[in-house]
């Protein structure tokens, strides 16, 4: 049986894809409030939302899919390579869509660092899904330096 051997990029988009996906089910925003009892009942404390949460639903999973796609990309065409994907989706390379998603998820995650939360406090959800998404953006723009697409 033949070594898979990966390179460098494909590493990092996969690692991060993972990571991104692990992420998304951290905190990624987190509410307190003073915490008081009232006849034996507790109120208040914290309570946090993931990416996958109903208020953040859509725009903050977003990110997430885009890592787990780039990542299912890679894995399909190292781990599988007898399944034949096409050289060009809708006219761009593959190194171009890894690109195109890897600034779309970094451009998303840098608008939700950015944003004003109104006193919510950011979670640790965030800042990983931040770093994963920099990462797939990294590992993008590296494949582009390792495996140069023809010039059609």
């Amino acid at each position: 049986m033949d070594k898979i051997k990966l390179s460098t990029a494909n590493i990092v988009i996969l690692v991060a894809g993972v990571v991104m996906l692990i992420a998304s089910f951290l905190a990624f925003l987190k509410f307190s409030t003073p915490s008081f009892t009232i006849g034996g009942q507790h109120f208040g404390g914290s309570v946090s939302r993931n990416a996958w949460s109903s208020g953040n639903f859509l725009i903050a999973t977003i990110p997430a899919l885009i890592g787990v796609v780039m990542a299912a990309h890679v894995a399909v065409v190292a781990f599988a390579p007898q399944v034949k994907l096409p050289e060009k989706v809708l006219g761009l390379t593959w190194n171009q869509i890894h690109l195109v998603l890897g600034f779309q998820a970094t451009i998303m995650m840098l608008a939700f660092l950015i944003r004003s939360t109104g006193g919510v406090d950011k979670g640790i959800g965030l800042f990983l899904m931040l770093i994963a998404a920099i990462a797939l953006l990294v590992g993008a723009v590296l494949r582009m330096q390792e495996q140069p697409d023809p010039v059609i």
